[in-house]
């Protein structure tokens, strides 16, 4: 929970954690950091507190090559990752890649190969704090700094901990450091991390729920509003209504926004997952096509969908091209769970899964030839 204060997806996890709910009983999880914060929006809430199992060192900065087995490595950018883990490879026999771009099934094979000890080494970005249990008895860090979709900035010593606190397994320790480039972590922020002791969270990215799409003025005030509550703070983030302003600006779709259902519809759209990661909206074709099929017809051409989906069908290429034709199939994977879009969700749907199989299993084997030595695979 304590997401809810990420500048990149806070809104998406204040909102569940405002509105989601069991049917007798809610938990919500996450550091001790939002205790006030909870008190205060929920005040008949129970506090429960767990102890770590085990204990988490700082060890220092090491030379890369003196870091020991079972070692993750942490980048922000891919282009670090795929550098550390080429030279982890000349020397300890490769490693195993983790990014956010990767398919749940490429991401698990890599992990995997990590888990079975193939290799003792895994670099990744961030995305190893999410939701990855794995045997990591280091955590080293080759930067302090990431880019959070609006500027490089330090990290919070609560993300840092986020990220280190992967090392060590129940009551197995665990150490963290830095490496490469990376400076020397700070006692501060050392100690912090040692005790589990962080600054409480005061307030909590928002955004409204209560959108009003009866034209598209009102749609852009609605998103807008701020809230009435002070540690609800509207969200910064605001690449899906920007994405919502410039598609409404192009002529295809301007002179078809007369309704309260071209609105929704367009909101819709513009709320799409950007797998590809493209700030300049150069994937906003397929979004005008897609907007112009659903308004005129009530559903998407399956046959240009399809098409779409089958150019993509291509193990050839470089690991970047691979990453890419896969976020793209993921693209078309999420439009044919949209029923409502199209007639015979099942025929997209089925292409969309065994393309992205079989480029998930290309991109594992093109991320193994090219970071793990081929006598340890």
């Amino acid at each position: 929970i304590q997401l809810c204060n990420d500048y990149e997806r806070g809104h998406i996890f204040t909102d569940k954690l405002l509105h989601a709910r069991g049917n007798m009983e809610t938990l919500f999880l996450g550091s001790d950091s939002m205790a006030v914060i909870i008190k205060k929006l929920f005040p008949n809430s129970k506090i429960l507190n767990s102890i770590r199992r085990s204990k988490l060192t700082y060890t220092g900065r090491k030379r890369i090559y003196s870091l020991p087995k079972r070692s993750a490595i942490i980048a922000f950018k891919i282009s670090d990752v795929y550098n550390i883990a080429a030279k982890i490879k000349a020397v300890k026999g490769g490693a195993a890649v983790v990014i956010g771009a990767l398919s749940p099934q490429t991401r698990n094979a890599q992990v995997s190969m990590f888990e079975d000890e193939t290799v003792d080494y895994i670099v990744a970005t961030d995305a190893i704090g999410m939701g990855l249990n794995l045997n990591v008895n280091n955590v080293s860090m080759s930067s302090l700094k990431k880019y959070d979709g609006k500027k490089l900035r330090y990290l919070k010593d609560i993300e840092l901990a986020q990220i280190v606190g992967r090392a060590g397994r129940n009551q197995i320790d665990g150490s963290f450091g830095s490496t490469l480039n990376c400076p020397q972590i700070n006692d501060n922020t050392i100690r912090c991390i040692e005790k589990h002791e962080f600054a409480p969270i005061n307030f909590l990215y928002w955004r409204s729920r209560n959108l009003d799409f009866s034209t598209l003025p009102s749609l852009i005030n609605s998103l807008e509003k701020k809230s009435t509550n002070p540690q609800l703070l509207k969200t910064l983030n605001t690449q899906d209504e920007n994405l919502l302003k410039y598609l409404a600006s192009t002529d295809l779709i301007k002179e078809n926004l007369t309704s309260y259902e071209s609105v929704k519809l367009l909101w819709e759209i513009s709320t799409i997952p950007d797998y590809m990661k493209n700030m300049d909206f150069s994937y906003s074709n397929d979004l005008i096509k897609i907007f112009s099929n659903v308004f005129d017809h009530g559903n998407i051409n399956l046959e240009w969908a399809t098409t779409e989906a089958r150019k993509l069908y291509n193990v050839e290429g470089s690991i970047d091209m691979l990453t890419y034709r896969l976020s793209k199939i993921r693209f078309w994977n999420y439009i044919s769970n949209k029923k409502h879009w199209l007639n015979n969700n099942e025929e997209l749907k089925n292409l969309s899964l065994e393309i992205e199989a079989t480029l998930s299993s290309a991109l594992h084997k093109r991320l193994t030839e090219e970071f793990v030595d081929k006598k340890l695979h």
